[in-house]
């Protein structure tokens, strides 16, 4: 069995579990990619039910019928903290020990400290010699201050919740067998402690999925048209996404003479403020938010159409969005967070945005009168799609795990 214990929920309907697209694809991935070679993949999740408002965010499939993965939901994610350790932990590890007792390997992370799944199953696998792979894809370090409320508790609270956090997350990354982190302030922070590192971006879409550069040069061939720039975000309408700051140096810029407009494809508990606010700002008919999509090569091919990705987070974040736009030959046009740094670095086919909702604005009307430059970054993007396709990203992956499990059996002296 290859065990994964995860943070986020899965969605239940009396005994139908689902789960949404984009994790659906990854699992499978994972699956194809392993070979069989541990056996079933078992998903180890809290749960929330179909009608809650999460489930709304993206669309659902049901894991029935998926070969060889299977799901145990554990307790209901909306447990408070307090609950969660006087009612749901025993409970959880008694769980967690009966899936480790058949476990080949156990794959999991850190995603916080009040109910701490996975860091729990990582830490009991750790100790009773199970091969580990722990994955870490956001700096909660720099991710947990930027969301702070404002006011001197709260951002206290910060300070106390982080410095738990990076000594429990060093101490995972010295203990894994095999340690996989984003690129930029994870893999700078904990490279040094990880005795097998392997740095991933964590895509999605398959080589063969990548939209065609003809369709791409097809697209650019028309920046020169008396026509408006669409950008696109694509992702939870969740406040840290910062898609009330798109709307706002959309605004401005149009205010400033230039020509464009944004298409919103999600949904979130930030939706109906989104409409009102774009109503408010007298941008209503230059945006559209159009709800949810379906993870696949329709999603793709349906980002080709437009000229770039427009992502403004107000915290630190680590999208498989980003990809997904490079896939469709889109360059990111971004808030400068380090992680959109890092890849207008490792990539160069971004335009950064200053803070400044004002400077944004300006830096949104150059890019306007200057459609050469978002061409040449769009080329950019397209060069970068191939490597970062998920089947070429599973593989690397599937050999580290392979050899990280056959080394950590031998030094137990266990079979390989």
């Amino acid at each position: 069995m290859y065990v994964i214990p995860i943070g986020v929920p899965l969605f239940r309907d009396g005994p139908q579990v689902s789960i949404q697209t984009d994790w659906r694809r990854a699992v499978e991935l994972l699956r194809d990619s392993l070979g069989g070679r541990y056996g079933d993949l078992v998903l180890l999740s809290p749960w929330l039910p179909v009608d809650a408002e999460e489930a709304k965010e993206q669309r659902l499939e049901p894991l029935e019928g998926v070969a060889s993965v299977r799901a145990q939901t554990l307790y209901d994610a909306r447990v408070r903290a307090r609950h969660f350790w006087s009612r749901e932990a025993r409970p959880l590890r008694a769980t967690l020990a009966d899936a480790l007792r058949t476990a080949e390997v156990v794959h999991s992370g850190l995603d916080e400290l009040h109910r701490p799944l996975t860091g729990m199953a990582f830490a009991m696998a750790s100790r009773r010699g199970v091969p580990t792979v722990f994955v870490q894809d956001t700096d909660v370090v720099v991710q947990v201050p930027q969301l702070a409320r404002p006011g001197r508790v709260p951002r206290a609270r910060a300070r106390v919740y982080t410095a738990a956090f990076e000594p429990l997350c060093r101490w995972c990354v010295r203990r894994a067998d095999l340690t996989l982190l984003k690129s930029g302030t994870l893999e700078r922070r904990y490279a040094p402690h990880a005795k097998n590192l392997l740095v991933f971006e964590d895509t999605s879409y398959f080589s063969h999925e990548i939209v065609d550069r003809a369709e791409v040069e097809r697209r650019l061939a028309t920046l020169g048209e008396d026509r408006p720039l669409r950008f696109v975000y694509c992702g939870r309408l969740v406040a840290r996404k910062g898609v009330d700051v798109s709307l706002r140096i959309l605004a401005r810029a149009r205010a400033r003479g230039a020509r464009v407009e944004l298409e919103v494809i999600g949904s979130g508990p930030e939706e109906q403020r989104l409409a009102a606010l774009a109503a408010s700002l007298g941008i209503a008919d230059a945006v559209r938010l159009t709800g949810t999509a379906t993870y696949g090569p329709a999603l793709l091919r349906r980002l080709a159409a437009f000229d770039g990705l427009l992502f403004t987070p107000t915290a630190e974040d680590t999208p498989r969005m980003i990809f997904d736009g490079y896939a469709a030959g889109l360059p990111l046009v971004a808030s400068p967070i380090p992680y959109v740094e890092e890849r207008a670095r490792a990539e160069r086919a971004t335009a950064l945005l200053p803070d400044d909702v004002l400077e944004a604005a300006d830096a949104l009307a150059a890019l306007d009168r200057d459609r050469a430059r978002l061409g040449e970054l769009a080329r950019r993007a397209c060069d970068a799609a191939a490597y970062h396709a998920a089947d070429a990203w599973y593989a690397r992956r599937a050999e580290r795990t392979h050899e990280a499990v056959d080394r950590a059996r031998r030094a137990r002296g266990g079979r390989s």
